[in-house]
């Protein structure tokens, strides 16, 4: 796994380094926007993405033998750190999708990368110290408590500031925020994410726990982390795989640094966990199939690259510690519920497939019968204007079970598509430079969380029985003017990270599964039936 790490880094590295000014001469020397600095297509720069320069500085150290040197490395980490303090310096500054944004995410991110590169030395506090107070102002007076992923990177920043500048964090602001942090977390180890468990922002969240601990020493992070990696072992160790777009926010991915450090800083228990998850998601690295080998190179930059090369180290090191030890034994492969969360795991016996449930996304799931796979995500209901979805993670579906039959009820999430026009954007800009971050709350409002309800009722019926899943759908509410389609993969919540190319684009049915489907309209309701079972 360690020598599959190394090549994928030796292929992404040029990309990235693509995606930087490199030009010592150019005023945007560090940029990683090379929408900005090359192809004058935007005229800011995206902050967020300035955690390449950390990204470089760690495949270097992860490649100590490749094409890029150690000075060359730290040059391109200073220029990123001087680079950012200039942006953030600005009014209105952390901007990543327009100017003057004032983004939660751009401003715990980027200076939690800037904070670590200055720790290690790249260049001189003094190089950003107007940066890290601003920074620091705004992480101790704002929380984000519906992407904790953002919020756990935001208190990990502000500890990494604290710890190389004490003044500009006061003990009582760090530790009520990290009380605040900490709270997030669910009974289930999960970390709130719009509304539900996502097990790919739960792996970031992981790895800034450990940077949380290794910046204060608090035994309290490391805790939450246990907790979290524990549910990442119940729903991907035990099904196999991850769970993809049965997530709350749609992440294809899973990093795996926080994972990897509990190789060698975890208990006998954990580094089993740890080692499970490790092979459950990477081992098919090399792949084309494999979910890595579809993400951007904006996200390479802004984090999943400095993820991997981070991990090389650890797993490096657990290999010296053991060498030629015997893999451990699989994870058992028992059923689970999970109710705050929404999953429910079957394991497939007498011949009938595996059933993995996301019962809070409108009874979304995945069946499984060795390779072969089928997803359903439900059913779109489409009108001239608007359209109306089930599978929409949110904590308003009534779910209930019994006797391996789970039902969910609730109304169809409206959504419509928005054209994205000059006149828009140019409003857009007036209302950030006049009021700043208060415009947010209202663009999440209409991209991300759906307040309005839907006039369509849906109701879910999912049964196991005789070796075959059944899944019994009805809509109430239509008339003549709709038409009912089944969902595809990709999910109308708007999320950045996801939305990468997976196979599962192509068809949700991968060969080897027996479908039987049947649909009708009765009067003014949609009925549809659907059963898997084992195919030859």
């Amino acid at each position: 796994m360690t020598d599959d790490f190394r090549q994928f880094l030796a292929d992404i590295l040029p990309r990235i380094l693509s995606q930087c000014c490199r030009d010592p001469n150019s005023p945007a020397f560090g940029c990683f926007d090379r929408n900005f600095w090359h192809y004058r297509m935007r005229d800011f720069s995206s902050i967020i993405l300035q955690q390449g320069g950390y990204t470089v500085m760690q495949i270097q150290k992860a490649l100590p033998d490749g094409p890029l040197t150690e000075p060359f490395a730290r040059e391109i980490a200073a220029g990123a750190c001087r680079f950012w303090n200039r942006r953030a310096s600005r009014h209105g500054a952390f901007e990543e999708y327009y100017p003057w944004e004032q983004g939660y995410p751009p401003l715990a991110f980027s200076s939690l990368a800037i904070a670590k590169m200055i720790a290690s030395g790249v260049c001189a506090a003094g190089d950003v110290d107007c940066g890290l107070r601003k920074a620091a102002r705004q992480l101790a007076a704002r929380f984000e408590p519906k992407a904790a992923n953002q919020q756990v990177a935001g208190l990990a920043a502000l500890a990494w500031i604290r710890k190389i500048s004490p003044d500009l964090v006061s003990n009582r602001n760090f530790a009520r925020q990290k009380k605040r942090t900490l709270s997030l977390q669910t009974n289930e180890g999960w970390f709130w994410e719009y509304d539900g468990p996502d097990v790919g922002y739960l792996s970031v969240t992981i790895d800034c726990l450990w940077d949380l601990f290794d910046a204060t020493g608090d035994a309290d992070f490391r805790a939450s982390a246990d907790r979290a990696l524990a549910f990442l072992h119940r729903v991907i160790a035990v099904p196999g795989r991850a769970p993809g777009m049965l997530n709350a926010r749609n992440t294809d991915y899973v990093v795996p640094y926080g994972i990897a450090r509990y190789l060698n800083d975890g208990t006998d228990i954990q580094r089993r966990l740890a080692y499970q998850l490790l092979a459950a998601l990477y081992a098919n690295l090399p792949s084309p199939a494999h979910f890595f080998r579809a993400v951007d190179d904006r996200y390479l930059c802004h984090y999943i690259g400095h993820s991997i090369a981070r991990a090389i180290p650890e797993l490096e090191k657990a290999e010296r510690s053991a060498p030629g030890s015997a893999a451990p034994e699989a994870p058992a492969r028992e059923a689970f519920d999970l109710p705050l969360a929404g999953y429910a795991f079957r394991p497939g016996s007498n011949g009938a497939p595996d059933l993995f449930l996301a019962l809070k996304k409108g009874g979304c799931l995945r069946v499984c019968a060795g390779d072969a796979t089928a997803l359903d995500f439900g059913w779109i209901v489409k009108t001239c204007k608007k359209q109306f979805v089930s599978h929409w993670w949110s904590r308003d579906w009534s779910v209930s079970s019994a006797d391996g039959t789970w039902t969910i009820r609730g109304l169809l999430a409206p959504h419509r598509e928005l054209d994205s026009t000059p006149l828009k954007h140019f409003g857009l800009r007036v209302v950030s430079f006049l009021f700043g971050r208060s415009v947010i709350g209202i663009l999440k409002n209409v991209l991300i969380f759906k307040k309005k309800k839907s006039p369509y009722t849906f109701r879910r019926t999912i049964s196991i029985a005789n070796g075959t899943i059944r899944i019994d759908d009805r809509i109430d509410g239509l008339t003549d003017a709709e038409t009912v389609v089944p969902a595809p993969r990709a999910s109308k919540r708007h999320v950045a990270s996801a939305d990468s190319f997976h196979p599962e684009d192509v068809s949700l049915y991968i060969f080897g599964l027996d479908i039987q489907r049947t649909m009708r309209i009765k009067g003014d309701a949609f009925v549809a039936s659907t059963v898997f079972s084992a195919g030859h």
